[in-house]
């Protein structure tokens, strides 16, 4: 007699934070500031690695500009990464330099802190390259957890900015050129490479 698989299994849909199924970060998951009102509340993430105690929110100003308290991930201004409406705070200046006060280590790798930035009313998916994805991940959206996903989805807050915490793991040394694909909302997906120190990475 021949096993088949049951229907069941067959259409079950694809995990989340997968690719086909990116971890989606809400709202909820971020922080923003209407009006001089107190920041709304957000979900925690603590991925694995991060410092231990309460570092510093993002705050904004009366503006809505948003600017990221001290963090180990802090890196000096113009180094911030933007494509579209989403802006990854210093990630641009973890090139080279002290890699112990940009990140924690673990036994599975390293952890870098990022405050990610986007602008309302936005959608935008992020997905690590499949040529670093058993290396590289995405540790956003507090819902699911700190695990490495290789993609994610910031959903940002209608009327107001969004800066959600979390983190880029990169396993073993922690130094590597990340390829990522952004994608806004149904537009073509930009392609970036992101250095995690490993000097200049080819584009």
């Amino acid at each position: 007699m021949t096993a088949t698989a049951s229907p069941t299994a067959a259409s079950a849909p694809p995990p989340v934070g997968s690719i086909e199924h990116p971890r989606p970060v809400e709202c909820v998951d971020g922080l923003v500031q209407r009006d001089g009102s107190p920041p709304a509340p957000r979900r925690t993430t603590n991925p694995a690695g991060s410092p231990t105690g309460a570092p510093k929110e993002p705050s904004s100003s009366s503006t809505g500009h948003l600017t990221t308290g001290s963090s180990p991930s802090a890196a000096p201004a113009g180094s911030d990464v933007t494509v579209g409406p989403l802006t990854w705070q210093g990630l641009g200046g973890l090139a080279g330099g002290d890699q112990t006060d940009r990140g924690r280590q673990n036994s599975g790798g390293w952890h870098y802190r990022i405050d990610t930035v986007v602008r309302p009313d936005s959608t935008v998916t992020v997905t690590v390259g499949a040529e670093q994805r058993a290396r590289a991940g995405l540790e956003f959206g507090g819902e699911y957890g700190s695990a490495p996903a290789p993609a994610v989805a910031f959903h940002s807050c209608p009327g107001s900015p969004t800066s959600f915490r979390g983190s880029f793991f990169v396993a073993g040394d922690g130094r590597a050129c990340v390829p990522l694909d952004v994608k806004v909302g149904d537009a073509p997906a930009r392609h970036v490479v992101i250095s995690f120190f490993s000097g200049r990475c080819p584009a």
